[in-house]
């Protein structure tokens, strides 16, 4: 399989490991904390559609699916890394109480 500039072999372990991990297949995933997912609309490895059934299969109320458009799988832009950061600092800032103002207090 190509995968950016790389090559990476697809052996009978990696297809059968896979079998044994596939979440998406229906049931609720109990996964209970904020999310925020973030998918390129360009991405050609892993359909935009699956953003969404991630999203509907999380048991929290709190997901957020922000689009990138012509964002590809590997979203390495500094505009894509801006992007992440801003959905990590909304879940900190909305979910934990951290004290920066001393060492140690977060």
């Amino acid at each position: 399989i190509t995968w950016g500039d790389s090559q990476s072999p697809i052996s009978r372990n990696l297809i059968e490991d896979g079998r044994k991990n596939l979440v998406l297949r229906g049931e609720k995933l109990n996964i209970d904390c904020p999310i925020r997912l973030v998918h390129g609309m360009a991405d050609e490895e892993v359909p935009v559609e699956t953003v969404f059934k991630i999203a509907d299969l999380v048991n929290t109320p709190d997901v957020a699916v922000n689009l990138v458009k012509g964002g590809t799988h590997f979203l390495d832009s500094e505009l894509d890394f801006k992007r992440m950061r801003q959905a990590v600092s909304e879940v900190i800032d909305n979910y934990y109480e951290i004290d920066l103002s001393s060492p140690g207090s977060g």
